[in-house]
């Protein structure tokens, strides 16, 4: 439960429509999770700022633990401003507010201690000419990677030696924050921690970062119950697990047998995926939601194939070579990860749409579809790329067993999950059971 001081700024949100929100970011810490950060953060800061900060949730967390601290907030958002001036005086808490983008200026040093829920906004949906001044000015502002990277490596430098930020998960693997994770691993960091996936209400990947002058550099889990540290950070072939990661020994990788691409991406599924009569150009489809391990729901959906039309409709599309469905079996894979791979063979010749990975390469399917499926492999999968979506350059990194997968591929065409688990690590020589599934 909330404090009841936080009430304007939930009616603030509420007030603000989803593509005001997605514009510039804005997602409310829960309270509980304010609370646990700042327990890491070490002892009283003599100033503490929140160079976005919403609703101010994270500022009155500070005043009111730390009364003699002096607190300051700016947010871009003029709305957010008056939210968080309501928040702070319901809570009694004396902060400075100013109206200002943190990204501008050259101040440094600002405040002791530097906090918040930076804005996870993706580059192609910022103006032009704001994205340009950006990623111009940061190094951790790199193809495409998320507002949220140059948030972290200016709060590093607004502060006087101590940061705590919550963040999404995906620059601790994707090559696009691969300047995020150097500029981490050269700061003072003292803690990654994972958080549960539903911190936000939604299925997304989130971590707590914090940095001090001790940098201990711990690792581990934080929930509302507490931290459990597991380890020390430590990079894995340039990737940042929040666990350690099961290592296989293999032949070469999955890629160098197989290439897994994305499903038709036709621009808009309303214009064409429908339910009704197949016409002459129809295929049969299925999305990421309908791929479980070992089935593929049939929802009856069917989208019009037609590439030239696709290709000239809008941008963003990609029709794919027909040939790469068109086949009497092949492994579908669910694009959506939470660090579980679901994948299951189709042998009705569908055009899955782009929420899916499909195979091409040489092998039985069957054995390929048992990899993907297996324990081994998605507790591998599983510690370096927490990301809710999978990435296919992330999967073609996979050691491929040096074992024979005949054994694998009967276990897959039956569905039996522990006999594809005791399969997969005979196949990679590792003990049965060692990997629990995930």
């Amino acid at each position: 439960m909330e404090p009841a001081f936080l009430a304007p700024g939930r009616a603030w949100e509420a007030a603000r429509t989803p593509r005001q929100r997605k514009r510039l970011g804005q997602w409310l810490t829960p309270w509980w999770l304010v609370e646990a950060v700042l327990d890491e953060v070490g002892g009283p800061p003599d100033s503490v700022l929140d160079p976005a900060c919403g609703d101010g949730r994270w500022l009155v967390a500070a005043g009111r633990r730390w009364p003699g601290a002096r607190l300051e907030g700016w947010d871009v958002d003029p709305s957010a401003v008056d939210a968080a001036r309501e928040v702070c005086a319901a809570a009694g808490v004396a902060v400075r507010l100013r109206c200002r983008d943190a990204l501008e200026g050259q101040e440094q040093g600002v405040a002791e201690l530097v906090v918040g829920n930076p804005p996870y906004v993706r580059p192609q949906a910022m103006p032009a000419a704001q994205r340009a001044r950006v990623w111009a000015r940061y190094a951790t502002a790199t193809d495409k990677s998320d507002l949220y990277a140059p948030f972290i490596e200016r709060m590093l430098a607004l502060s006087g030696g101590r940061v705590a930020v919550v963040v999404a998960d995906t620059w601790l693997s994707m090559a696009s924050f691969a300047a995020l994770r150097r500029c981490v691993l050269d700061a003072p960091l003292d803690l990654l921690a994972g958080l549960p996936r539903d911190s936000f209400g939604a299925e997304v990947g989130t971590v707590a970062v914090v940095f001090r002058p001790e940098a201990r550099r711990r690792r581990g889990h934080l929930s509302s119950e507490g931290l459990a540290l597991n380890g020390a950070v430590r990079a894995v072939d340039g990737l940042l697990p929040l666990e350690d990661p099961v290592e296989l020994e293999g032949q070469g990788t999955l890629g160098e047998r197989w290439a897994l691409r994305m499903g038709v991406v036709c621009g808009s599924y309303a214009e064409w995926v429908h339910r009704g009569t197949p016409g002459a150009g129809d295929r049969r489809t299925c999305r990421g939601r309908d791929v479980h391990r070992w089935s593929i729901v049939d929802r009856g959906e069917w989208v019009r194939y037609d590439p030239r039309a696709m290709l000239d409709a809008r941008p963003y599309v990609a029709p794919k070579w027909a040939g790469l469905f068109d086949v009497p079996a092949k492994v579908v894979l669910a694009g959506a990860s939470g660090r579980v791979l679901r994948a299951s063979v189709d042998t009705e010749r569908r055009f899955p749409l782009d929420s899916c990975y499909v195979s091409q390469g040489e092998g039985d399917v069957w054995a390929l579809c048992g990899l993907l499926n297996s324990a081994p492999v998605n507790a591998w999968y599983g510690a370096r790329f927490p990301a809710v979506r999978v990435k296919a350059v992330e999967l073609h990194r996979l050691p491929w067993p040096r074992g024979p997968l005949v054994e694998l591929a009967e276990a897959a065409r039956g569905g039996d999950q522990g006999d594809v688990d005791r399969a997969a690590a005979r196949a990679y020589g590792l003990p049965t059971g060692l990997c629990a599934d995930r």
